[in-house]
């Protein structure tokens, strides 16, 4: 027997509430100290998504906002996502359903946004000058999602979600318990941006799968060091029309195309159409972005990205 209150001094009270949602409770439940420490590694997940949003969104107010329309195509997949899972979250609240609300929300959190969305928008937020357009509409996402993400967690993680909401807000009379789920704009549901970037996705597994062979074989170190060739069918690649794949994979640069792969290309069983070359990027480094361009020269230790915006803000 394990007791609630030596979870709760050991762990804190947030720990058993999730040890409970994340529970099948359609099968045996199960607890101890390995089942504890899994549960305190989702719970790091879900602290840790609230924590970079907060670090992120320092200083965003109203007046930073970007209109729907003028947003780029990963933001309304972010935004579209949000109105799925919150159909989802509000059929499985009404059937207590609370096994799938977890899975739901530890996934975005997981997978959506930790290992895709922030890892691509890391390089704008730190790197591109505060005015620009598309990082004001990624701090614009980002407020949607703390709100939303804030109010699914509450009947969860109830000192969690409060810490993190007063963390931004700092009105104790404001309490993130006493909000209600936040209505959702009918044109954040786009079956069309949710299908192509879906398509993206599996396209940059193949990627980044060629990118961390190719890290374990000492041809790269960090991915910015590589400039891959990502071979794949015409119609395919067409989904990365207007977008920047470089900064989508993560790389200094990056060649799409359509001819016939290399005999020796990297290849995913589960994505064959795609084939993946790694090279080694030309350039030198740059000391504010990191990526390797041939703009770096001895003279000019950045590129000309972050020359432009270290100008504008000297």
């Amino acid at each position: 027997v394990v007791t609630p209150q030596k979870v709760m001094e050991q762990n804190g009270a947030d720990i058993l509430r999730l040890w409970v949602v994340s529970s099948d409770y359609y099968n045996d439940l199960r607890i101890g100290p390995e089942i504890i420490k899994r549960t305190t590694d989702n719970y790091r997940r879900f602290r840790n998504t609230l924590r970079y949003l907060l670090g992120a969104l320092d200083g965003f107010d109203t007046a930073e906002q970007v209109a729907y329309a003028d947003m780029p195509e990963l933001e309304k997949w972010v935004l579209h996502r949000l109105a799925s899972i919150d159909v989802a979250i509000r059929d499985m609240t009404e059937t207590y359903d609370f096994h799938g609300i977890f899975s739901e929300l530890h996934q975005f959190c997981n997978s959506d946004l930790s290992a895709f969305y922030f890892e691509i928008r890391k390089d704008m937020l730190y790197c591109d000058s505060p005015d620009e357009t598309a990082r004001r509409a990624c701090r614009t996402v980002m407020d949607e999602v703390f709100n939303r993400l804030t109010a699914w967690l509450a009947p969860i993680l109830c000192f969690t979600a409060e810490e993190a909401w007063q963390s931004r807000h700092a009105d104790i009379n404001h309490s993130v318990h006493l909000r209600s789920y936040d209505p959702v704009p009918a044109d954040w549901h786009n079956a069309a941006v949710a299908e192509k970037w879906a398509q993206i996705r599996k396209i940059r597994q193949v990627v980044m799968s060629a990118l961390e062979t190719a890290r374990n074989d000492s041809k790269i170190g960090a991915s910015l060091q590589a400039t891959p060739t990502v071979y794949m069918p015409a119609d395919m690649l067409s989904v990365f029309s207007g977008q920047d794949a470089a900064s989508l994979f993560i790389t200094s640069a990056a060649i799409l195309s359509a001819d016939p792969p290399p005999v020796d290309a990297f290849r995913l069983e589960a994505v064959g159409d795609v084939a993946v070359a790694v090279a080694v990027a030309d350039g030198e480094k740059c000391a504010r972005c990191w990526k390797i361009t041939p703009e770096v020269t001895a003279e000019r230790d950045i590129c000309g990205r972050c020359h432009d915006v270290v100008s504008a803000a000297s």
